[in-house]
């Protein structure tokens, strides 16, 4: 359903709760799922419901948290989930004490860093469905698989050695499920199921999970527990809570438990459903979620804190935004594992959430203008900084517009205002950018044009102008975590920067080349290392017969290889070269008839036939690279209109690489994983998880794929082929029924992002390549600036310096509960890193969890392999 009418289910929930609450003692407790948010839903249509709410909470019969949603692990930032425990610890610590447990009851696999993440959010033990399989007491291989646990109860331990207690829902989270009340029918329900509960478990202290979706409060529970301890006297039913459960277990615990490492992604499955294809659903939703997180955590923070815009008057309304971008995060959400008028609502979260993003941000610039020294400008000159909040030098250019003059309508009628701005637009002298040090920046003039604006002065009415704007192409490199100041002024030269074009197939800035082969592929050369990978970017269409949770191609295993590049055209902007040019995929309109009669029928997608509708057609794709001078990475824009149905396009880059594994950035990991599967898996795929990159190497060196929200990729390691995932076409949802989801077909306009940055087999060459593909999704903010300002910042500033690439910032903020500047990230390796941070000229005051609890580390010291770690500023 849409939200709306389980909302009014989850009302329905609550109010018998209270009830049962009030009418059954015996009734022990209810676990809410794990999520605050719960709580906001049920009053915001019962508002008056507040002071019951609280007295039930209190008295320990509604259990609440620890986090704010129940969220998907891989498709959403790692502060994305750090936030998500942060603010759901602060929500349900508004109401009492939070549970004490990481609960991943249905999450779509499980990241390696999950229990290191769980002991930084003040946690020890966690509680999952998938991903390991117990073997039980009598397993006989004489051995376990890293996937297998002997018991339902587990150590799970991160790759920097953090480990947790973790509690597998073996029977799955329904294992008590509607008990029956009826002698005869609880004799036969308890046997079963006491029966599989030991099987596995590995104390007496046997979980059983009364509940499932959608599911209502069962009402006679009480009774049903009755009946069974008459029936069962040799055990003890306890309706218990989680809190009483895992002190029991604890206790209980025997010496020979195993350890499972890593990521849990049923690897070690048949492979049909690990639900990693919800990675590739949807991409719109990936791509606005990917872009409302490097809004706020790569501009509306950082720029909040070197602005001082850290008043707790902005920083609610940062929350506001946080926690709106997280109600889309919840693994039905994120995953687009929904009916259609879900992604409609998260959708209008994503735009309320950028819009906040936006009003943050261009806040904190004007705050942060208002105190750079621009006095080494010209009293004529318009200056303007950029702003870098990545961690690598961004060298692509920088499209800013500028204001020349405005024209209040205060001092005269708007025709005239726009006629004068007009006349002054056309006279306009020969302009340039400048540096503080007065040196010429490379430009070009794009575009000068006259329109209305207006300010919303705080103090004040409206001012309403007409503006004479110009609008330039800076070829200006920003340093890592840096802002930069520049000048427009006028000069000799109308312009330093003059496109040039031709039908030239090749860019080259002497360290990356980028050619169109004949037949529509790129061949990539790496200068600096004379190595070349002559068939990369291969688009590939296959037809989609799955649904939102799993890829399933039609059984005519067509690939259809988009036609040779058209209408190729180079043009080289001072340091910019870019090719653009087109390809035709000609391919069926949708799948033929078989797929709805299968659909109807419900037929699982392992079982389904259908093929390829025989009516063809042209899917044009629109493809733009991009070299920028002085830089190792190639960027890639690709835009299509797509009309057809029930089907997948995916960017194939071979390299010729052979090796036994791939590495990719995953939650605070650069997680390596093998290239071939498990001798169960039987899906002829083997979709995986991204966030920033994916990257295949030998002893000579690799390639590293970037992407902007766009989270699925394959290996094919026969040729050593990455394959990410551009569009996915699909017609229902999936799981237990049949639910048509025509909007999940994506027809209409899309787009893909991509990087490519090649390196060599060195550690810093290589890291180089993961930031560069990092840094691609963060764009370069700019604000216009007082001229002739006696300004208390430099021109030019470093406010954030990293000693060692292997470390990834993540997050640049002030914190709202301590006022201290905090900065966190992660070891992207695999070894022990010395790393130095500095906010400005201060070294960190301390290492604190994401609680900010003071930690044991000191900031000096060295990293432990994939270790998160969070450097606290006195600022």
């Amino acid at each position: 359903m849409a939200f709306e009418g389980h909302h009014m289910r989850l009302v329905q929930l609550m109010d018998d709760l209270f009830d049962l609450f009030a009418h059954d003692p015996d009734f022990n407790s209810f676990h809410l799922d794990g999520q605050t948010i719960i709580l906001d839903d049920y009053l915001a249509v019962r508002p008056e419901m507040r002071p019951t709410l609280k007295h039930w909470i209190d008295a320990g019969k509604l259990r609440v948290g620890p986090f704010y949603i129940l969220q998907d692990n891989f498709l959403i930032s790692p502060e994305a989930n750090t936030r998500n425990t942060i603010i759901g610890r602060q929500e349900s610590e508004k109401w009492g004490q939070p549970v004490p447990l990481g609960y991943y009851p249905d999450t779509f696999g499980m990241s390696a860093q999950t229990p290191q993440m769980t002991r930084l959010g003040g946690l020890d033990t966690v509680a999952f469905g998938r991903g390991v399989t117990p073997t039980g007491f009598n397993n006989t291989t004489g051995s376990l698989g890293d996937y297998d646990s002997t018991y339902s109860e587990m150590w799970w331990q991160s790759p920097d050695a953090s480990k947790v207690l973790g509690i597998l829902f073996a029977n799955w989270y329904s294992n008590g499920n509607e008990i029956p009340a009826d002698r005869a029918a609880a004799k036969t329900y308890w046997t079963e199921h006491l029966a599989a509960a030991e099987k596995f478990a590995a104390t007496p202290d046997l979980l059983f999970m009364n509940g499932v979706d959608h599911q209502p409060v069962q009402k006679n529970l009480s009774q049903a527990l009755a009946v069974a301890r008459e029936l069962f006297p040799d055990y003890e039913f306890i309706h218990a809570n989680f809190s009483d459960y895992i002190a029991a277990l604890k206790q209980d615990l025997p010496k020979d438990l195993t350890t499972v490492k890593g990521e849990l992604t049923s690897q070690a499955t048949e492979g049909w459903y690990t639900l990693a294809n919800t990675a590739s659903n949807r991409v719109y939703l990936k791509q606005q979620n990917t872009a409302t997180e490097r809004l706020l955590e790569d501009h509306a923070e950082p720029l909040m804190a070197v602005s001082g815009l850290t008043g707790a008057d902005t920083q609610d309304r940062l929350t506001y935004a946080w926690k709106t971008l997280l109600q889309n995060d919840p693994h039905d959400s994120i995953c687009g594992c929904s009916v259609d008028e879900v992604p409609r609502d998260m959708l209008a979260r994503y735009a309320h959430a950028q819009q906040v993003g936006h009003w943050l941000t261009r806040e904190a610039l004007t705050k942060l203008a208002g105190q750079v020294d621009t006095t080494a400008f010209p009293a004529d000159s318009k200056p303007f900084l950029l702003f870098n909040g990545a961690a690598v030098t961004q060298h692509q250019p920088t499209t800013v517009t500028i204001e020349w003059d405005r024209a209040p309508f205060s001092e005269g009628a708007p025709r005239a205002q726009y006629a004068k701005l007009e006349e002054e637009r056309k006279a306009l002298p020969p302009l340039r950018i400048i540096d503080a040090g007065g040196n010429t920046v490379p430009a070009h003039v794009v575009n000068t044009a006259v329109r209305f604006n207006y300010d919303l002065p705080d103090d004040a009415f409206r001012v309403a102008y007409m503006g004479l704007y110009v609008t330039v192409q800076v070829d200006a490199a920003v340093a890592p975590f840096s802002w930069r100041s520049l000048a427009l002024t006028t000069g000799t030269a109308a312009d330093t920067l003059v496109p040039q074009t031709d039908h030239t197939p090749t860019i080259d800035n002497g360290r990356v080349q980028a050619a169109v082969n004949t037949d529509g592929t790129v061949s990539f050369s790496d200068l600096r290392h004379n190595r070349h990978f002559p068939d990369c970017l291969r688009f590939v269409d296959t037809g989609d017969i799955g649904n939102e949770y799993i890829y399933r191609q039609s059984s005519d295993n067509q690939r259809i290889q988009a036609g040779p590049a058209q209408r190729v055209t180079r043009t080289v902007t001072g340091g910019l070269q870019t090719l653009t040019y087109d390809q035709v995929l000609r391919i069926p309109v949708s799948a033929d008839d078989r797929l709805g009669q299968e659909q109807q029928s419900v037929t699982d997608i392992t079982q389904r036939q259908a093929g390829r509708s025989d009516q063809l057609a042209d899917l044009t794709l629109h493809v733009t690279l991009s070299l920028a001078s002085e830089d190792d990475t190639l960027h890639i824009r690709v835009t299509g209109d797509n009309r057809m149905k029930d089907h997948r396009i995916q960017a194939l880059f071979v390299t010729g690489i052979h090796s036994n594994h791939h590495q990719a950035e995953s939650i605070y990991e650069v997680a390596q994983r093998p290239n071939t599967t498990g001798p169960n898996w039987k899906n002829p795929e083997n979709p995986q998880h991204q966030q920033a990159f994916v990257d295949l190497s030998d002893d000579q060196g690799g390639l590293t794929v970037g992407n902007f929200g766009l989270n699925e990729y394959m290996i094919y390691p026969k040729d050593g082929t990455m394959a990410v995932t551009m569009l996915r076409s699909v017609g229902e949802m999936g799981d237990w029924g049949y639910f048509p989801t025509p909007e999940a077909q994506c027809q209409g306009p899309f787009h893909a992002e991509l990087t490519v940055t090649m390196h060599d087999a060195t550690a810093a060459d290589t890291l180089a390549a993961y930031q560069a593909a990092r840094a691609a999704q963060i764009t370069v903010a700019d604000v216009q600036l007082p001229v002739q300002q006696a300004g208390a910042l430099a021109a030019d500033r470093t406010y954030l310096t990293v000693g060692n690439p292997a470390f990834a910032v993540t997050s640049t903020r002030i914190s709202p509960e301590s006022g201290k500047m905090l900065v966190r990230g992660y070891n992207m390796t695999a070894q022990p890193q010395s790393v130095s941070v500095q906010y400005g000229d201060e070294p960190a005051e301390a290492v604190v969890d994401f609680l900010e609890k003071l930690l044991p580390e000191t900031p000096s010291g060295a990293l432990r392999p994939a270790e998160i770690r969070t450097y606290r500023f006195d600022v």
